[in-house]
């Protein structure tokens, strides 16, 4: 069965004390029952399996930990039509990942929703990067890594700008850029766009 890899975004926050100060403002409701992207993605591709690594300390997240932890998932992978999907700073994580490292897999398509660049344009106090931060000239390298590389976007993200999107995808060869309007930082456990790009070939 062809395989999709979902990797869920998260904050970089420095240390406790920052993460204390975030969680206060967090709302919490024990009643509220939030879809999940990825039994969204599993269900509308009954023709695929979706793999969803819950990746480490998602709050305080480091790049090395996940890089450590997204590797572990590699021996489960094929080759054949194999998809990736990163969402904020899980797009952050595959465009550092693949701009640095070999893929040990073929990639049929790679996608970037709402990918980060840089401290750029972030709101305050969601511009440290930490060891997610990445040479901006070695995003070229992800056009040799994937078949298909389709950057998301949306001009009314109120948390990642969309010229990062667009600076990203300046510098990978045959990729594509899909904007919108209206779809914020793409937060919708629907997203039928998507669902249609990965059945194409």
């Amino acid at each position: 069965m062809r395989q999709i890899v979902f990797i869920h975004g998260g904050n970089l926050i420095k240390d406790n004390d920052e993460l204390l100060k975030v969680m206060q403002t967090w709302e919490v409701n024990p009643f509220e029952e939030k879809k999940r992207r990825r039994l969204v993605l599993q269900e509308r591709l009954p023709e695929f399996f979706v793999i969803k690594p819950e990746m480490p300390n998602k709050d305080m997240a480091r790049y090395s930990t996940w890089k450590l932890w997204f590797e572990k998932y590699f021996q489960f992978l094929d080759d054949e039509e194999l998809i990736l999907i990163g969402h904020s700073l899980g797009a952050m994580f595959l465009v550092k990942y693949f701009a640095e490292n070999q893929f040990p897999k073929k990639v049929a398509q790679l996608h970037l929703v709402a990918p980060v660049l840089d401290a750029e344009g972030l709101p305050e106090g969601d511009n440290y990067l930490g060891d997610f931060a990445y040479d901006f000239a070695a995003v070229k390298n992800i056009s040799s890594k994937a078949e298909k590389v389709v950057i998301w976007s949306s001009k009314d993200d109120p948390t990642v700008p969309y010229q990062h999107s667009v600076r990203i995808q300046s510098q990978i060869v045959g990729s594509q850029l899909r904007m919108f309007e209206d779809r914020g930082h793409f937060n919708q456990a629907e997203f039928l766009e998507l669902i249609e790009e990965i059945r194409k070939k």
